[in-house]
């Protein structure tokens, strides 16, 4: 499959790339001739790189296209990538909201590991180890622009070094240009001139190492109006004409368009006005060829308004107001906001219908009253505008809140996933592990039985023989009482390879309708008896409030019950070494006082207790045992961490409860309070 989209790449797309205008309906053609979906979806991507600056409806429909084709046939990371088109449309379209919502899927994909080996070749010259890493750097360049458009530079900054190191990493020099590109930019606009022209610069030589020279006349551009804020007019106007040079050499309209309209600005300044009047008529003469939906808009109504000013400039009063009117009408159509100031825009209108009306009427009495309410016009039309801004103002401030909040929950979600694949991991290792040592341990444990009954069997018969030699008879002595150790720890390690062994068996069972009050008082019984039949002095006040209302819901119950098990086990087992520890302490006499007395000191207890909540049941276990330090408390749910002395735990009892508990689609949490207590919360969806 791979070889076969190299050949559509390099065969099929450069036959049918006849010209700009014959590109879509060839490839269409091609569209429908395939029915192989991995040369339609790169087929609709090609339809969507035509279209991505010329028509936002078509080209957003061909991104989505893309997404669901990549759904369709499992390829996640040509998924993601198309994401990230499908965002840069909604963007600029204005739909903010849909944009982080597709970006969000795209990062969910992309940042997966896992993921790396469902895709379709993004870009047949690349490796395919490197398919992910692209798609996520892309992601986060579209992310990048979002923070721009919503007024957020700081995170622009960081999701464009982002998609640069990840560009870099991969050694894509389209994408690390891109990147340098908008650093560059972004740094422009907060007025940190040194850093921006630092990253021009570097996407200038980007462009020379590898011939990638598209964007050389943006590149261009922006150094232009970098040494223009730095006061640098020579430098500047050599930026802004090789700008304009290799805008015509390549085709770049965009940065045509820009450089023409910075070269007028610079004329009329200088009072040039045949150089201004030539290149404000180039510059609309492009803007006309880019349209309304250009990668910066609004160039056609710019054009109009330069031309404006270069014939007011040289007295044409006619031209000037034929200019004027054509601007408001286009950027009224486009974006209000892209006019460069509105209060003057709004004296030159007042001018304008003052002519018009000197025309109509000649009588200066009534062309004062015409004055009067224009004036009363305009600024009510100011007013307008400003409540309009204001308001967007207040929108963009809320999608920025709203844009944060889903960041900081997706870097959330980010960690919890971290978490669970640790997990998940150590698992693994548990059970290869104990499959590992499984097989020598009962070679240890049998031979070193074995052992002891053939020096029983030896013992004998030296008495037999009357052999009587004290040496050997103290060196058998030893070497059984060392084969009776071995034997213990033998079992010891045995029992502790059987926990890790059951700590990856998890989940088997089937779920079922499970009465979850009598599964929880069932073991809390069979712990308390297990722990008195172990040690008959054990006292503990046992409390338990079930919630009737809980009735069943679907879990495994056995793995359910060994979870509370563990969990009761260790209440039990902490409120009788805190009690242990309290007797201890005491003086015979203490003792005695105490009992003459009546006095009761610490009185063990734990508590049991259930609650059915609106979507599903919590299960706490409380005991007032010694509790568990802040410092551990982060590090109980790990394989083999125990506060128990050696030997009396494997440390494996608390991360089986919470696999078995995630497993269950649930959450369990522990709150302790040194030397007080601790208190355990399992949370069970009702439909897990």
């Amino acid at each position: 499959m791979y070889t076969r989209l190299k050949i559509f790449f390099f065969f099929l797309l450069p036959a049918i790339s006849v010209s700009g205008q014959q590109l879509p309906d060839s490839l269409r053609k091609a569209l429908q001739q395939s029915d192989v979906d991995s040369i339609i979806y790169q087929t609709t991507i090609q339809i969507y790189n035509y279209y991505e600056e010329l028509n936002r409806d078509s080209a957003l429909f061909y991104a989505d296209r893309s997404v669901l084709l990549s759904r369709k046939n499992n390829k996640k990371i040509n998924e993601a990538y198309s994401l990230s088109r499908k965002a840069y449309q909604q963007i600029n379209m204005g739909r903010y909201a849909e944009a982080l919502h597709s970006l969000l899927a795209g990062f969910a994909i992309s940042e997966n590991a896992e993921n790396n080996y469902y895709y379709w070749a993004v870009d047949p010259l690349m490796h395919e180890s490197q398919n992910r890493l692209y798609a996520l750097s892309c992601t986060h360049h579209i992310f990048g622009i979002l923070m721009r458009e919503t007024l957020n530079p700081e995170q622009q900054i960081v999701h464009f070094r982002e998609a640069k190191r990840l560009a870099v990493e991969i050694n894509n020099p389209a994408r690390s240009l891109l990147g340098s590109l908008n650093l560059g930019r972004i740094y422009l606009d907060t007025h940190r001139l040194d850093s921006a022209l630092f990253y021009e610069n570097q996407g200038e030589a980007i462009i020379r190492s590898s011939g990638r020279e598209k964007y050389l006349s943006t590149i261009n551009l922006f150094k232009g109006l970098i040494y223009k804020e730095k006061g640098d007019t020579a430098r500047a106007l050599s930026c802004f004409y090789e700008c304009i040079r290799s805008g015509i050499e390549q085709n770049n309209l965009d940065g045509l368009v820009r450089g023409y309209r910075e070269l007028t600005h610079y004329h009329l300044s200088t009072k040039n006005k045949d150089s201004a009047l030539y290149y404000a008529i180039s510059q609309l003469d492009i803007s006309k060829k880019l349209g309304a939906v250009s990668t910066i808009g609004h160039h056609i109504g710019i054009a109009y308004e330069n031309l404006y000013l270069v014939y007011q400039a040289g007295n044409h009063p006619d031209s000037a107001y034929k200019y004027l009117a054509l601007a408001k009408r286009t950027t009224d159509s486009i974006n209000n906001s892209r006019i460069k100031s509105l209060a003057e825009f709004q004296k030159l209108t007042l001018s304008e219908q003052q002519r018009s009306q000197n025309i109509e009427k000649e009588k200066i009495a009534y062309q004062n009253k015409i004055r009067v309410y224009f004036l009363l016009s305009g600024i009510g039309v100011l007013l307008l505008l400003a409540i309009i801004f204001y308001r967007n103002n207040q929108q963009k401030q809320k999608a920025k809140l709203r844009i944060e909040e889903a960041y900081d929950h997706l870097k959330s979600t980010q960690q919890q996933l971290i978490q669970s694949e640790k997990m998940a991991s150590l698992g693994e290792l548990t059970a290869g592990i104990a499959h590992e040592i499984q097989n020598p341990l009962n070679f240890v444990n049998n031979f070193s039985e074995v052992s002891g009954e053939m020096i029983v069997e030896a013992a004998g018969s030296r008495q037999e023989a009357g052999e009587n030699s004290p040496v050997v008879t103290e060196l058998l002595t030893d070497i059984r009482q060392n084969l009776e150790k071995i034997n213990h720890h033998g079992k010891r390690a045995d029992s502790i390879v059987k926990s890790m062994l059951q700590h990856s068996h998890t989940g088997r069972g089937e779920k079922e309708p499970t009465d979850v009050n009598a599964l929880a008082d069932e073991y809390l019984r069979a712990a308390f008896h297990n722990q008195k039949a172990n040690d008959a002095s054990f006292y503990v006040d046992i409390q338990t409030s079930f919630d009737p209302a809980i009735g069943k819901i679907n879990i495994i119950p056995q793995d359910i019950g060994r979870v509370l098990l563990n969990l009761y086990n260790n209440a039990f087992y902490t409120v009788g070494e805190k009690y242990k520890e309290g007797e201890k302490q005491k003086t015979e006499s203490e003792i005695r006082r105490d009992a003459m007395h009546g006095v009761q000191g610490y009185q063990p207890q734990v508590s049991v207790s259930t609650i059915k909540k609106s979507n599903h049941v919590e299960i706490t276990v409380k005991d007032n045992g010694n509790g568990i330090p802040q410092k551990i408390i982060d590090k109980v749910f790990q394989p083999f961490f125990t506060t128990k002395p050696t030997g009396q735990g494997t440390g494996l009892g608390l991360s089986l409860a919470y696999d078995i508990v995630k497993a269950h689609g649930g959450e369990i949490n522990v709150a302790s309070n040194e030397g007080r207590g601790t208190e355990f919360l399992i949370i069970l969806n009702e439909n897990s």
